[in-house]
């Protein structure tokens, strides 16, 4: 296939999607996508990692790497003495946890406790850290305003690409996530990196950890090509997932 017509098959697949996601009352999928959503692309390598429909804006390449919710009712977190507060920006303790979670925390700035409980690392306090309780966000939040969604949300450097933007990633089309959904590249930049130095951009991959599962053979791997998507779809795709980001508490 000539990348003439390669181009013009993805523009048609992205109509499709707008199609689909504005004519739909009942939940919607990755597999919605045409061939961004049904496995493999159909070019030869190297051009699937290129490939992006016309109207769409590179904003170069970036070293994919991963961030999670921490869950301390896992495995990994039953050793450790909770002797470590986790303090409101009042200086109310939330909860005690171990020392090892309470730095993973601070690293990857979300948790949920063993009581159920969600919390987000907050501004801090005199150079402490402080916590926030989050409801209503079952992943924590990310940027204000936005809750975090897995292998949909990804942190950014704001000086390289603008929070809020529509991202398309064409190394993530085709990978199978661990709800048997297919990923169609599509990615909001609804969170800070937190080296902002790096050239990368942070995919939030919910409970998994950051070696494992779908996107393995991609975190700190090779740099891939990222695009800003055309207003057009941007609006099709805030539309879509609107009830899932926004976060006004």
């Amino acid at each position: 296939m000539s990348e003439r017509g390669g181009r013009a098959g993805v523009a048609s697949a992205v109509l499709l999607a707008g199609v689909f996601l504005s004519g739909s009352g009942g939940p919607l999928y990755a597999s919605h996508f045409a061939w961004l959503g049904h496995g493999p692309c159909p070019w030869q390598e190297p051009q699937c990692e290129d490939q992006a429909p016309t109207g769409f804006t590179a904003l170069g390449q970036f070293v994919p790497t991963s961030h999670r919710v921490l869950d301390e009712a896992s495995p990994e977190w039953a050793k450790g003495t909770p002797s470590e507060p986790l303090l409101s920006r009042e200086g109310r303790v939330i909860a005690r946890v171990s020392p090892a979670f309470k730095t993973k925390l601070d690293e990857e700035g979300s948790a949920r406790l063993r009581d159920g409980r969600v919390v987000n690392l907050d501004d801090p306090v005199d150079g402490r850290p402080r916590y926030l309780v989050v409801r209503d966000a079952p992943f924590g939040i990310g940027a204000p305003g936005y809750k975090l969604i897995p292998y949909r949300t990804v942190a950014v450097d704001p000086k390289r690409i603008k929070l809020g933007t529509v991202l398309y990633v064409p190394a993530l089309a085709g990978i199978k996530l661990p709800t048997d959904e297919i990923h169609d590249g599509f990615c909001f930049a609804h969170d800070k990196s937190n080296d902002a130095a790096r050239n990368e951009i942070d995919i939030f991959v919910g409970f998994d950890t950051d070696t494992e599962g779908a996107l393995s053979h991609l975190v700190g791997g090779k740099a891939v090509r990222v695009y800003r998507v055309d207003p057009d779809t941007a609006a099709v795709l805030n539309r879509r997932f609107k009830r899932q980001f926004d976060f006004s508490g």
